[in-house]
């Protein structure tokens, strides 16, 4: 019996150690991913650029979000659109549909009008295009009062057509589209 129960005590007392030193590995590994994420938000919450080839998604929405901060709408789109293609599954979906939103939203907002008052064409479809988005993002989440005070503003205020005058600068493109076959 003596024998058995030393024989149990030394099996079981090499299993703690190995179980001992597994955790050990695990809190480890743990404790440094908490350090890294903790320095990702920081650098966040200081508006910089957050680049990390583990945390790609992130890297593209921090990106995405500076741009839209220096009102470079378009590219600040094209980042939140790359990240609904790359991340189908983001939980961030109802967030970047919003952020779309409110991009092609204070985009148009940014543009004069036309001397007849209205919206150019562009930006008409801009509004169109951010209506859609905020509508997108409600149906994800339908608690966002942001993105519900957006879709009221557009609804109050956009035109129900635009400006039927064309712009110098359109004329000017068209007239530098080559004509026939090349």
């Amino acid at each position: 019996m003596v024998k058995l129960l030393k024989g149990i005590f030394n099996i079981s007392f090499y299993y703690y150690f190995i179980l001992l030193l597994g955790l050990t590995f695990l809190t480890i590994s743990i404790w440094i991913k908490n350090n890294q994420a903790l320095e990702i938000n920081e650098r966040m919450i200081r508006e910089e650029l957050v680049l990390e080839d583990s945390y790609e998604e992130l890297s593209l929405y921090s990106a995405a979000y500076l741009l839209g901060k220096q009102g470079e709408y378009d590219n600040a789109i094209e980042k939140f659109t790359l990240i609904l293609k790359l991340f189908p599954d983001t939980k961030e979906m109802s967030d970047i549909y919003f952020n779309i939103g409110t991009l092609y939203l204070k985009d148009a907002l940014t543009k004069p009008l036309n001397d007849d008052g209205k919206v150019t064409a562009e930006n008409f479809q801009k509004l169109q295009s951010a209506i859609i988005a905020l509508e997108k993002s409600l149906i994800l989440n339908p608690d966002n009062t942001k993105a519900k005070f957006n879709l009221s503003l557009l609804f109050s205020s956009i035109p129900s057509e635009p400006s039927s005058i064309i712009s110098e600068q359109s004329v000017q493109e068209l007239s530098n589209i080559p004509i026939g076959l090349p």
